[in-house]
C-alpha cells in the first residue's frame, strides 16, 4: 500500500503537488489537469484526468478499456464528466505508484495527440477553470460550476444541521415552553427572587426547542417566537405587579388577582409607580433581548451560510 512518502516521490518526479491532509496528487501532466488519491480505508487508488475532446468520439473509454485489461490492478475504468477516471486495488501486487505514473502518461499522450482540452469537469468549459476540493475529490470548475457546487454543498450543511420535522410540533413545543417560563417566572418572583434568569432559559429554550422540532427557522417563525417571548413578559411582569397588588391593597380590603391587574392602569396614574412598572418592565425585556441576541445570530447564520470549496490553487508568490 503507498504512503506519504511514495505519494510525494510521485508528486516531485510528476511535477504535481502532494497534499499531505488529503492523501492526494494534485497538478498538470503535460498541460491536462490530474489527480491521484489513495483511500486506504477502502483500499484503492483514484486516478483522474480532467480532459474535454474537440469532438465527440469514444476513443478516450477505448483507451481506458485497454488499459483496464494491460493492467490487473485496474478494477474499474470510466470516461464521464470530461473526466478519465480509474481506480486501482491497492491489493494487488507491483508497485502502485510506477502503474499510476504510467497510466498518467499513456491517457495525457493520447489526449495531447488526439486534441483533448484541459477543461471544467462539471460544463467543458476551458477558461477560468480552478483546482477545487470537493467532497474528498478533486475537481476542476468554472465559477459557474463552483456557485452550483458551493449551493449545493450549503443545501447539504443545512439540512444536516436543521433537518424538517413538524412545524406543529414546534409551535406546540414552544407554547408549552412559554407557559412552564410564565408560571416558573411568577412563582420565583413571588417567592421573593428575580425571575430575570427565567425569562433567559425560556428565551433560550423556545429558539432551540422550536428548530430542534420545526428545523430551520424561516422569518414568519422567528417574528412570531419573538412576539411570543414579549407577550409573555409583559404578561408576566403585570401578574407579578397584581400580586404585589394583592398584597398592599390586602391589608386594607379584599382584592382578587383579576381586580389587582383591572387596577394596573390606575396604578400607573402615580408618576412614581409608572416609572418603577416601566423601568423593572425594561428590564426584563432587555434580559429576553440578550439572550435572544446569539439566538438571531444562529438563525441569521443558517440563512447566510455557505459551505466553501477547498481551493488546491497553488499559493500566490
Amino acid at each position: 500500500m503507498a504512503n506519504g512518502k511514495h505519494l510525494t516521490a510521485l508528486a516531485v518526479k510528476m511535477g504535481m503537488r502532494y497534499y499531505e491532509e488529503q492523501n492526494l496528487v494534485f497538478g498538470k501532466v503535460a498541460g491536462y489537469e490530474c489527480a491521484v488519491r489513495e483511500q486506504p480505508e477502502k483500499k484503492m487508488m483514484m486516478v483522474h484526468v480532467v480532459a474535454k475532446s474537440a469532438v465527440d468520439d469514444s476513443g478516450m473509454q477505448q483507451l481506458l478499456e485497454q488499459l483496464q485489461q494491460e493492467y490487473p490492478a485496474i478494477t474499474a475504468a470510466v470516461y464521464e464528466n470530461y473526466t478519465a477516471s480509474l481506480r486501482l486495488s491497492t491489493t494487488q501486487e507491483g508497485n502502485l505508484m510506477q502503474q499510476a505514473e504510467e497510466v498518467l502518461c499513456r491517457i495525457t499522450d493520447f489526449a495531447k495527440k488526439e486534441d483533448y482540452r484541459p477543461c471544467c469537469s462539471g460544463c467543458g468549459k476551458t477558461k477560468d477553470v480552478r483546482r477545487f476540493l470537493l467532497d474528498g475529490e478533486a475537481r476542476m470548475l468554472c465559477p459557474s460550476c463552483r456557485a452550483k457546487a458551493e449551493a449545493s454543498l450549503t443545501d447539504q450543511w443545512q439540512q444536516k444541521k436543521f433537518p424538517h420535522h413538524s412545524v406543529l410540533k414546534g409551535v406546540i413545543l414552544v407554547l408549552v415552553v412559554l407557559l412552564i417560563g410564565a408560571t416558573a417566572w411568577v412563582g420565583v418572583y413571588t417567592g421573593g427572587h428575580s425571575a430575570v434568569l427565567i425569562g433567559v432559559a425560556m428565551t433560550i429554550l423556545s429558539f432551540l426547542g422550536y428548530q430542534y422540532m420545526a428545523g430551520r427557522m424561516k422569518t414568519g417563525s422567528v417574528i412570531g417566537l419573538l412576539l411570543g417571548l414579549l407577550a409573555t413578559v409583559f404578561l408576566c411582569h403585570n401578574l407579578c405587579v397584581a400580586f404585589e397588588l394583592v398584597v398592599a391593597i390586602g391589608q386594607q380590603q379584599q382584592i382578587s388577582i383579576t381586580g389587582a391587574l383591572l387596577f394596573i392602569p390606575t396604578f400607573l396614574k402615580d408618576p412614581t409607580n409608572r416609572e418603577v412598572y416601566f423601568l423593572q418592565l425594561g428590564l426584563s425585556v432587555l434580559a429576553v433581548a440578550l439572550a435572544a441576541a446569539p439566538m438571531l445570530w444562529l438563525v441569521h447564520y443558517s440563512w447566510h451560510h455557505k459551505e466553501q470549496l477547498e481551493s488546491l490553487e497553488e499559493p500566490a508568490a
